[in-house]
């Protein structure tokens, strides 16, 4: 029989891909996600569906029960009044679910900047999840601490149309490690086909070069038919103001601008020198299709 491998977040970017990723691989696939109907595509290739919150600590040991290993993240909820609370309780019920279901090996989806406990803005909600999965005895472990995500430049397609600029607190100049989301995917793919490793560790993850937002600009500009699409750098109150008029929560904000921070200071880095091994193929001209895309539509 073949391994059984759990996938939590599985209707996400990142799960989504990995869980197609196994299945065509002819691995067993357990795809736990809130919303039956968004799973429904995964359950028709041939995976099983887990139906229920990753909040709940007796449902995601359900969920893991006879897993060979498991691919654990905490999903963003834009809509939670207390960021932190809530990663906290995700946290908890992931590594209550993995104990109590005695999983022998976990992937986890973490990020650059996840080595500090604070300061990084949502960063510190996978620190808590490394650190926990660190407490459990006999638990195997690889956290993917992946790079800043292209996907995270789709939110400028509004600003870009409305106002014809790209713009953000990040500096122009600041060189950012990034990474598609699909490449997450596939790095981490052979770790949980395979289920061989031992120990715990952190491995990073990133495209083959680093982008600056005046190049990620040049880049998406060309892409669109605007080559001279122009960057500028955001003040804390304008970018905090835009966010709130997005929608998100004052606590939402403000961690996403302690992150920016930290990685304008330099505090959010890389820890590994690039190499063959932490290399992932998707350049941004490559993934300034999906951009140009997303602006037409």
């Amino acid at each position: 029989m073949s391994k059984l491998i759990v996938v939590t977040g599985a209707t996400g970017n990142v799960g989504k891909e990995l869980a197609e990723g196994l299945v065509a691989r002819g691995v067993r696939v357990r795809a736990v996600g809130r919303s039956a109907e968004r799973l429904a595509p995964l359950v028709a290739r041939g995976a099983e569906a887990a139906v229920g919150s990753v909040e709940d600590a007796a449902f995601l040991a359900r969920a893991f029960q006879g897993a060979d290993a498991v691919f654990a993240m905490v999903p963003p909820n834009y809509a939670a009044p207390d960021t932190r609370a809530y990663q906290k309780s995700v946290v908890r019920a992931l590594a209550s679910g993995l104990r109590e279901a005695d999983v022998p090996r976990v992937v986890t989806l973490s990020s650059v900047g996840a080595d500090q406990p604070g300061g990084n803005g949502p960063v510190a909600g996978l620190h808590d999840l490394e650190q926990a999965i660190a407490g459990i005895a006999g638990l195997h472990a690889i956290h993917v601490r992946a790079g800043y995500f292209m996907e995270n430049h789709l939110q400028s397609v509004g600003l870009v149309r409305s106002a014809g600029i790209n713009g953000s607190p990040l500096k122009a100049d600041l060189p950012i490690a990034m990474i598609a989301t699909k490449d997450i995917a596939a790095f981490a793919l052979p770790f949980l086909a395979d289920s061989a490793f031992t120990g715990q560790t952190a491995r990073e993850a990133y495209a083959a070069r680093d982008y600056t937002m005046a190049e990620v600009t040049a880049i998406l500009g060309a892409a669109i038919g605007k080559p001279a699409l122009p960057y500028v750098e955001f003040s804390v109150d304008d970018t905090r103001k835009a966010m709130l008029g997005a929608g998100l929560s004052a606590d939402l904000a403000g961690l996403f601008l302690e992150m920016y921070q930290a990685l304008n200071d330099g505090r959010m880095k890389p820890l590994e020198p690039r190499s063959a091994a932490n290399s992932t193929p998707t350049t941004l001209e490559e993934f300034s299709k999906v951009f140009a895309a997303a602006y037409a539509g």
